[in-house]
Formats: structure tokens, sequence, C-alpha cells
């Protein structure tokens, strides 16, 4: 129905922008919105769409010339699809792709031709890399994030100290390489001077994961980081045992542009050496900071405002930070008859903006009610609501 409307061209003629989603067999219908007009495009399609994504592929320069964007959202192709996606980016108009986000390798002719395109902006790269050698003086010219998928590769590294501007760098580690990882890449960064530029940092796995102290230590060089995020997102074993105030203290010291800060997957109920004291620093150097996860130990608050009862109602400062949800997962409540209150006056004395927590454990959802109720109470006298 839709190629007998469109009479043999596109149905929408001048669409810039096309956000696909289908499974494999209705993908075909997507070349009736594909024109001379579009310049930015999204597919997201099962795996199973081997036999029916590279005709598509191979038809998408010369149907839309002038394609900016290209982002597609699968991983795990077959080789056909992966050649196809080669070819792809090879015949793509280089005075015009800015963004090419696609999960799935290049080849080496590929690899030669993205790292020359002069406006590309965002690139993601996946294991294996074949990067020609010698490197040219420059590559990725206008490159500025940069997303990188691996297991134990470690030549796309071999690139950053020739990337005049890329600021944000996403990992995923694929394999136990880790700490291998973390000690060559800051080598790296610091040798080209990278570690002043660099803004954002994420480095995740799907695997066994720890953020150690020597982690933290090498990730200190960096500066001018507003984004750091270190997790795993499938790991059996709490990912931050090993962490210290002293850790925190050192972190927060060294980066106190932080917006975002995520340490380890959503908190466990193994107890943590990270204390009320650290969320406090953390609070009062990072005052930028608005998204926040990291596991905490609870036990700690209960001498903190058992020492400084009125904590929890000080009028917000502005010198601590505007976060406004905390992720608490399922971090265990010390057996207290008011738990609940100190656990609620502690969060708001170190962030006095918070509006309530997210959590796994259902013990958290009295305190999340109190940290609602004393906002509003506080929102209401600020703004005269409420007569003193």
């Amino acid at each position: 129905m839709l190629q007998l409307y469109s009479h043999g061209g596109s149905l929408l003629p001048n669409l810039s922008s096309l956000d696909w989603n289908s499974d494999d067999a209705n993908l075909p219908f997507i070349m009736s919105f594909i024109s001379r007009s579009l310049t930015s495009i999204t597919i997201g399609v099962p795996a199973s769409a081997g036999l029916v994504l590279p005709p598509i592929l191979t038809r998408l320069p010369t149907l839309a010339p002038d394609i900016s964007r290209i982002v597609v959202r699968q991983r795990h192709y077959g080789p056909s699809v992966e050649e196809a996606f080669s070819q792809l980016l090879m015949h793509c108009n280089p005075n015009r792709l800015r963004t090419y986000n696609v999960d799935a390798p290049l080849s080496a002719p590929a690899l030669s031709h993205v790292i020359q395109l002069p406006l590309l902006e965002s690139l993601w790269l996946v294991e294996p890399f074949h990067f020609p050698d010698p490197l040219p003086d420059v590559v990725f010219p206008s490159l500025q994030v940069l997303d990188v998928e691996f297991t134990g590769d470690l030549a796309w590294l071999k690139t950053l100290p020739k990337c005049p501007v890329l600021f944000v760098i996403c990992v995923l580690c694929l394999g136990p390489y880790v700490a291998q990882f973390m000690e060559t890449f800051h080598s790296t960064i610091t040798g080209c001077g990278m570690h002043e530029r660099l803004q954002e940092l994420t480095l995740w796995s799907e695997g066994e994961f720890k953020v150690t102290p020597q982690m933290i230590a090498c990730n200190s060089s960096l500066k001018n980081l507003t984004h750091l995020s270190l997790y795993s997102t499938d790991s059996t074993s709490c990912q931050t045992l090993d962490l210290t105030d002293a850790d925190i203290s050192l972190l927060t010291n060294a980066m106190p542009r932080l917006q975002v800060l995520v340490i380890g997957e959503v908190p466990c109920s193994v107890p943590s050496k990270i204390t009320f004291n650290s969320l406090y620093t953390i609070s009062s150097r990072c005052t930028g900071l608005a998204t926040l996860r990291i596991h905490f130990n609870p036990d700690s608050f209960i001498t903190k405002v058992n020492a400084d009862s009125d904590g929890g109602f000080k009028t917000p400062s502005s010198d601590l930070c505007p976060v406004t949800k905390i992720n608490v997962g399922s971090i265990a409540l010390p057996r207290q008859s008011n738990v609940s209150y100190i656990m609620a006056l502690g969060l708001l004395g170190a962030f006095p903006h918070l509006e309530g927590v997210e959590y796994h454990d259902v013990a958290w959802k009295e305190i999340n009610t109190l940290i609602g109720v004393n906002r509003r109470i506080r929102t209401a006298f600020v703004e005269g609501q409420i007569m003193t």
C-alpha cells in the first residue's frame, strides 16, 4: 500500500529526521520514507534483521546524499551487515557526516576513511580495530564524543594523542581487563595532555567489576571532569566494597566541577565503608553536582545526626550541591526505632535540595516520604507561605 502511494519515490519528500523501530519483516518499508532531504536517521532493529538490513544500508548514501547523523540501535551483527556498515560509512558524503553511532566493527579501509572525516563529531568504535600503521599526524579532527566497545584490544588508545578536540569518552569493557585498561588509558591521556581537556568519562562493564582505590587515584588527574561514571551492569559482588572516605575525599578534591557522579551500580545490602562524611564532602566540594549514585553506610548517620539534632532543618545552603534524587537501592538500614527520621535528617543535611530517594528496599519508603514532606515545608517557608 505504501509503495503504491509513493509512486516509486518517498512518501514524505521533505522529511529531515527519521526514527524507525520495527521487526525485520517491516524493516523494508523504511525505504518509502527516505528522501534527499533526510539528514538524520535512527534505526532500531532486532538481531534477526541481518538479511534485510544490508540492501537498505547500501542505498542510503544515494537516496539521502546529505545524511549527517546515522544511529542504529542493535548489537551483535553478522559479517554481511558489518561489511554493509563499512561500505555505508565510506560512501556517505564526507563533508556532511557528523554522527555515526553504530555498534558494529569497521573494516580496515573504513577505519582508515573514518579517522580522516573532517566534520565527524560523534563515533562508536567496536573491536576489532584495524587502524592504519603508522597513523596520520591528526586523526578524528573534529571528534568530540567517542564511544568504544572492546574486550582486550587497546589499539584504539593510540589514536587519543592525535585527537585535537575530543572531550567525552565512554568505554564498555567486555573482558576482565578493566585494571589494565585504566592504567594504559591514564598514562596515554596524561602523556598527551588530554587529561586537562577531558570533561566526561564513563567506564562500564557487563562482567565482574570493582571500583578500587587505585582506580580512584589514577582518575584524580582529570581535574576538569563534569561527568564520571564507573560501574558494572552484571556484577555479583559489591562494586565499591574497598572504597573509604579517604578515596571519596581524594576524588572530590580533584574534581570540583562534577555534575554527574556514578560510582558502582545500584547500591546493594553489603555494608559500605563510605560514611556520612563522604556525602557531605561530595555536596560541599562539588557544588554543581546534580546526579549522584554511590553506596554509603547509613550507620554513620546515627552518630552524625545525634550530635547535630537540628541539622536536617537548617535553611538550605547555596554552598551545597543541588542533587534532588539519590538512588539508595538495597542499602540495609540500622535496626533503630527512629531510623527513618535520622536518615531523612542526615540526607537533608548533606543535600538540602533533596526531594526523595529511589529505593529497592521497602524500608526506605518512610524516609522517602519524610524527605518529601520536609522539602515541601521548607519551600513554603522560603516562599513566605508559612509565617514565623
